[in-house]
């Protein structure tokens, strides 16, 4: 039963792999060129008075909250399915970046009418962040 392996998570493992993916996400769409590129990409202003715009807590913990649930989904993967190498987390991270991210990204874009490049930008977000995350699952001792 799928509950069973919530008590064989490496929880540690869970905690680094969700700060390590939010620490990567905050770099990647922080720090130019990407970020100059997303703004455009996404039409987000970022000269607009910050006192209009919703404080930083507002994102921060709904973004830290739905990495960790995710990050856990992909625990009970590679618990469930054995994954113990740095070659099988690979794979598996590269598989759901381009499963979750990248199709998840390209049919966002495709009504959102962003642009290739937010669906690139975000899509290889996914798909290092998933890659990184399995990793780290994978590999912890």
């Amino acid at each position: 039963m799928i509950t069973d392996f919530f008590s064989q998570l490496n929880w540690a493992a869970i905690a680094v792999a969700t700060l390590a993916w939010f620490g990567f996400s905050a770099v990647w769409y922080s720090v130019p060129p990407l970020s100059g590129a997303w703004a455009r990409a996404a039409r987000v202003d970022t000269e607009t008075d910050r006192e209009e715009t919703p404080g930083l807590v507002t994102f921060l913990i709904p973004t830290v909250v739905g990495y960790l649930v995710t990050t856990i989904v992909i625990a009970l993967l590679v618990e469930a399915i054995g994954v113990d190498t740095l070659e099988e987390g690979i794979v598996l991270g590269l598989a759901l970046g381009v499963a979750f991210a990248l199709i998840s990204s390209a049919i966002t874009q495709m009504y959102e009418t962003k642009g290739r490049l937010y669906w690139v930008i975000n899509g290889l977000n996914g798909l290092i962040a998933f890659t990184m995350v399995s990793i780290i699952l994978a590999v912890w001792p």
